[in-house]
């Protein structure tokens, strides 16, 4: 039986500085849950719904936990709780230097800000095998609720790294050559990457910011076909769009 403190912790992890004190988020939904419990990360506690359970009888999950959908409600961020959700653990740096094991193409995101386009951002790396993203320290927190539901799942695949990213870039091997988005640069249906290459995605309202722009090599455009004025892409678009060029 579930706890009221384990309900109250559960429902404290949508505040950030919660998650923060107790290394702690939570996982929301049938298929971001079994792709948790099959990933390896920690988890401290795994709930769900008589409802959930009898429309999943073929599935035999460990230490699952009954909840009312009163409690479920009440520990839920979603506005209709899917009936199923677990709490995990953060997975800590394991100390090792990133930069000594870079892979070939390297995502850069500099303050993505909305949790949602991260999530994505996220999912979409995943499907184009990108297994590391590197983000500037003020981009979004990945144990957002909202960026772990938009993930589907990626985030248990799709490690993110926060760092100074102007620093990050510095230490990079004189191979890479770092591309930036704008809204005027190479066409980027023209070109093609080398082997080594890294591409910043701006914030979503401001771009890329001053100090890496600076620090670009080639500016990039996704030009716009349309012969009329049509806002800017989104940030999780144009990633899967640039995603796409590096991989092929």
């Amino acid at each position: 039986m579930v706890t009221k403190n384990e309900l109250k912790r559960l429902r404290s992890l949508q505040q950030k500085k919660f998650r923060q004190e107790y290394r702690m988020f939570v996982v929301e939904g049938t298929k971001s849950v079994l792709e948790l419990l099959e990933s390896g990360w920690e988890v401290e506690g795994l709930y769900a719904t008589a409802a959930w359970m009898e429309a999943h009888t073929d599935l035999n999950l460990p230490d699952l936990q009954i909840v009312s959908e009163k409690e479920c409600e009440m520990a839920s961020g979603l506005q209709t709780p899917p009936g199923i959700m677990a709490c995990a653990r953060f997975r800590e740096p394991d100390g090792t230097d990133f930069q000594e094991r870079l892979p070939d193409k390297l995502l850069l995101l500099d303050g993505i800000r909305d949790c949602g386009n991260l999530g994505t951002i996220i999912r979409t790396a995943d499907w184009f095998g990108f297994t590391h993203i590197i983000c500037s320290e003020d981009t979004a927190e990945i144990y957002n609720p909202k960026t772990i539901q938009a993930s589907m799942g990626s985030f248990t695949r799709v490690r993110l790294h926060y760092t100074k990213l102007p620093e990050f870039i510095s230490r990079l091997p004189e191979a890479y050559r770092i591309y930036g988005t704008f809204m005027e640069g190479q066409d980027l249906r023209g070109t093609e990457f080398p082997q080594h290459a890294a591409v910043v995605i701006g914030n979503e309202a401001h771009g890329i910011s001053p100090e890496v722009e600076q620090m670009v090599t080639d500016r990039l455009s996704i030009v716009r076909v349309a012969d009329h004025p049509v806002d800017s892409l989104n940030a999780a678009v144009a990633t899967a769009i640039l995603c796409f060029a590096l991989s092929r």
